[in-house]
């Protein structure tokens, strides 16, 4: 027993530092490899001289909020049950920006978030996390297929014929995985509440039981109220972000009509949800989508690849690295 208690810190600071290592790793490996890297440099450097500045600085103002909009967002989760302050979850937030460099499609937002949470919260947080992300995952979807849908009218060929038949379907998969989290797993946990709770579990469901329980525990403090609020936290960040693309497109000249940048927007961005990749291994696919949904436009190249690179470092690398920073102070 004194043997594992004393190597649990050693462990812990070499997990601290071998996280730091990687991530920072591999954003410096993923942002300065590629070859094109000086003709990005070069023309960043010349926007800086001209009036398209104000879109930059704009863009940069945004950022803070992007994330503030989460913390804000995963509180409404937390907050009837936990006494985080608004300084703590803003640092577990960031932690999660961190982390997930290196895990798919944000799943490190559980790693990050977990380990600057109090004791005896951490099933409770990733509880709450899970609700968090799946009102951001549903806003994706409801914004994501309409935005393909209206790309339709921008490209010669469209491979969606039926556009009555596919925009049911996007409304009938959003009210099923609305109805799914908001309604139905919710009254299955109430109506087994007696079972979960009482009784004695055996072999596997032993060790199912006790996070069961504190879902229970959990979903009994939400209501409908507390969901819509977490939607609609959920929708002006997705509304920010959609500002800060079209923002940084300007930047770099890219001029389109508003409904083509937010049609865009909404593509690219359910399409990078789509892929399995930590976004410091998926910088490179996130260039080519880009390429691929502003090449309907005749966007310049390179400027669709320092749109997307700019917007990665802005609103990714940048709090990852703050992130990373209370992850070490931690411990």
């Amino acid at each position: 027993m004194f043997k594992c208690i004393k190597t649990t810190p050693l462990r812990w600071v070499l997990f601290r530092y071998l996280l730091a290592f990687a991530i920072v790793w591999g954003l410096y490996t993923e942002l300065f490899r590629h070859n094109n890297i000086a003709e990005l440099w070069v023309l960043f450097r010349h926007n800086l001289s001209g009036a398209a500045l104000v879109y930059l600085l704009f863009c940069c103002f945004l950022m803070p909020f992007n994330w503030l909009l989460e913390t804000f967002k995963w509180r409404v989760f937390t907050q009837p049950w936990s006494g985080m302050s608004f300084k703590q979850s803003w640092h577990a937030v960031l932690a999660g920006v961190s982390a997930s460099m290196l895990l798919p499609n944000r799943s490190g937002d559980y790693l990050g978030r977990w380990l600057l949470t109090p004791k005896g919260q951490k099933t409770q947080i990733l509880l709450a996390t899970i609700a968090s992300n799946y009102c951001q995952f549903l806003v994706l979807l409801g914004m994501g297929f309409p935005s393909l849908l209206w790309l339709r009218y921008y490209v010669k060929s469209s491979p969606i014929e039926q556009t009555g038949l596919f925009l049911s379907f996007i409304i009938v998969l959003f009210l099923c995985l609305l109805l799914l989290g908001v309604v139905v797993i919710p009254w299955l946990l109430h109506h087994y509440a007696e079972r979960i709770r009482g009784g004695t579990w055996r072999g596997f469901f032993k060790f199912v039981q006790m996070p069961l329980k504190q879902g229970l525990d959990i979903t009994e403090r939400y209501s409908w109220r507390t969901f819509a609020a977490g939607f609609g936290f959920a929708w002006l960040r997705y509304g920010l972000y959609s500002i800060q693309y079209y923002a940084i497109l300007r930047f770099y000249g890219i001029n389109l009509p508003l409904d083509a940048a937010l049609a865009g927007v909404g593509s690219i961005y359910l399409l990078q949800t789509a892929i399995p990749l930590p976004p410091v291994l998926a910088l490179l696919a996130r260039g080519e989508i880009a390429l691929l949904i502003w090449g309907i436009w005749g966007a310049n190249a390179l400027s669709i690849l320092a749109a997307s690179y700019t917007l990665f470092v802005l609103n990714l690398a940048f709090p990852a690295l703050l992130g990373l920073f209370y992850i070490v102070k931690k411990w």
